[in-house]
């Protein structure tokens, strides 16, 4: 039995919270795109699961990264725009792909210079569809339009930014504190 649920996460951990809220209830995460998550039926509390961004990495690294995860009993069941989804069975431990808080501060900061990348380029691109195209009488409407549609993904995006900085920051206390 399959089950197609769409869901938008501007958070990457309620995303992957609610993967695992619906594994401990028997559907197991089969395949993700945009917003789109298919399940199948399975035995509840099989799996745990976990997300990554990995974009940035080469042809070469990301095979090695698999290599090294699928050695250490982790199953990737899917690729798409720079993020991926793996899993493990619950009895064979716990599935931490971040051990040391540095490295996880690391990951943070990928994470966020992909959407600062995303902001700032939404930014430019609707500031310039709104000021410089709108004088033109028959495209002004449409630029007009997809100015105030980047304007609105950047400010999306600032969400993510700033749930990124403010746990960043939490775990450079909890470094200090620990040093």
């Amino acid at each position: 039995m399959k089950k197609v649920k769409y869901r938008l996460f501007l958070d990457h951990e309620k995303e992957e919270k609610w993967i695992n809220d619906m594994a401990v209830n028997g559907w197991n995460l089969e395949k993700f795109a945009f917003s789109r998550f298919i399940f199948t039926k399975g035995e509840p509390g099989k799996f745990v699961y976990r997300n990554e961004l990995i974009s940035g990495m080469s042809t070469t690294e990301k095979k090695d990264y698999f290599e090294i995860l699928k050695d250490s009993g982790i199953t990737i069941i899917q690729e798409f725009g720079g993020w991926i989804y793996m899993k493990k069975a619950v009895s064979d431990g716990p599935l931490e792909i971040f051990t040391d808080i540095k490295s996880k501060m690391n990951y943070y900061t990928r994470i966020l210079s992909v959407f600062l990348l995303l902001f700032f380029f939404n930014i430019c691109l609707g500031l310039s569809n709104l000021n410089f195209f709108s004088n033109q009488s028959n495209l002004g409407f449409i630029n007009s339009t997809i100015g105030f549609i980047n304007i609105f993904v950047a400010a999306l995006i600032t969400y993510p930014i700033i749930k990124i900085i403010y746990r960043k920051r939490n775990l450079q206390r909890e470094h200090q504190f620990f040093e």
